[in-house]
């Protein structure tokens, strides 16, 4: 953007659990609809530099359903992508379908690190990826900052059912981050908002369809919008970051509707 040419405007979207079908429910949401208005109200915000797909963006992983978050994605937008695979996706087929390259610009490198195992719900990161990411980092410019994407949450969030799905060693990920001073790490898996800093920002955003229960015991839903994230990369290295909502979305939550979860 002319006016704003000194900043970089990223779009995260996440958990999108989208199916082969675009006309297909799951839990009553039509999640390629919610998907593509969430598009719609981001982009007509502003055209981003770049977007961010953090994970499940797969419900049932075939390439399907990876061509149909691509093809409503270029409905809107048809610049910079990275995706990075949650647990209901499947490693090989998305990064034979969908862009997992990091992402470089002139004052920042936006990499991606694989925190799932296909079929498993939980976080881990194997040491070679990890390794992987640390010479990443560690191979930025001198004047580049570096922000992370991945899909599962590092540390506990004070919501139990969730909390057990953390990235089981999040601490050798945090170390790995706070070694190469990296300015933020950004990630789903949790579908609702979250700020922490445990030694590195961290920020959990919203899913594109429907949203869990922070306050709950066990396994449950809130009736909150979808929502996105926008992040402002500074060339100094630091972060703006807001998640909005699209609030005018029928939702139309059905916890009966199971066939396809």
């Amino acid at each position: 953007m002319t006016e704003d040419k000194d900043r970089l405007h990223v779009l995260q979207v996440t958990d999108c659990h989208l199916l082969p079908s675009p006309d297909a429910t799951l839990l009553g949401v039509c999640t390629a609809d919610s998907l593509a208005a969430v598009l719609d109200a981001a982009c007509t915000e502003r055209t981003p530099d770049a977007v961010l797909a953090t994970g499940d963006i797969a419900q049932l992983p075939s390439p399907a359903t990876y061509e149909l978050f691509l093809a409503t994605l270029a409905r809107y937008y048809t610049g910079p992508l990275l995706c990075v695979p949650g647990n209901h996706d499947h490693g090989a087929t998305l990064s034979g379908t969908l862009p997992t390259e990091d992402l470089e610009f002139d004052a920042w490198r936006i990499a991606g690190v694989d925190t799932h195992e296909d079929d498993v719900v939980g976080g881990t990161v194997h040491e070679s990826e990890l390794s992987r990411l640390r010479a990443t980092l560690h191979g930025c410019a001198a004047h580049q900052h570096s922000l992370v994407a991945g899909h599962h949450c590092p540390v506990e969030i004070g919501c139990s059912w969730l909390d057990v799905h953390r990235i089981d060693n999040g601490d050798d990920l945090l170390d790995v981050l706070r070694g190469a001073d990296a300015r933020g790490y950004v990630f789903g898996h949790i579908h609702q908002e979250v700020e922490a800093d445990p030694g590195v920002p961290i920020f959990g955003t919203p899913s594109t369809c429907f949203q869990f229960a922070d306050d709950s015991p066990n396994f449950g839903f809130d009736t909150a919008k979808p929502g996105y994230r926008w992040l402002t990369l500074e060339q100094d290295g630091s972060i703006e970051t807001v998640v909005r909502r699209v609030d005018d979305y029928e939702l139309n939550l059905d916890l009966n509707d199971r066939a396809n979860r």
